[in-house]
């Protein structure tokens, strides 16, 4: 199965059962977090930069004081891929460690 492809509404809401931080909203997988202070927020995310990169696939993602923002999904695929669980895993993975 192709990284590329873009999933159906069934495979990604299966998908989302093993990932309950993420939502599907419009079109996209969205998940925030929070941390403790905007420094340590802040550091999360070039651990992910550099996975992503490695993916060749960047989220969206914003900061705002505290809070993270991430929203992925695959544009020359219009939709949700296997990639983006892919990154969503490395993303998890990486908050994770800052817990």
């Amino acid at each position: 199965m192709s990284n590329q492809r873009s999933l159906s509404y069934v495979e990604v809401v299966e998908a989302l059962v093993t990932r309950p931080a993420w939502a599907l909203v419009d079109g996209r997988l969205v998940r925030e977090h929070t941390s403790a202070s905007w420094d340590e927020a802040f550091a999360c995310l070039a651990p992910i930069a550099e996975h992503a990169t490695r993916l060749d696939h960047h989220p969206d993602w914003a900061q705002r004081g505290r809070t993270l923002r991430f929203e992925l999904v695959t544009h020359s695929a219009k939709g949700i891929t296997l990639l983006d669980f892919a990154l969503a895993d490395v993303i998890d993975a990486e908050l994770g460690k800052a817990l």
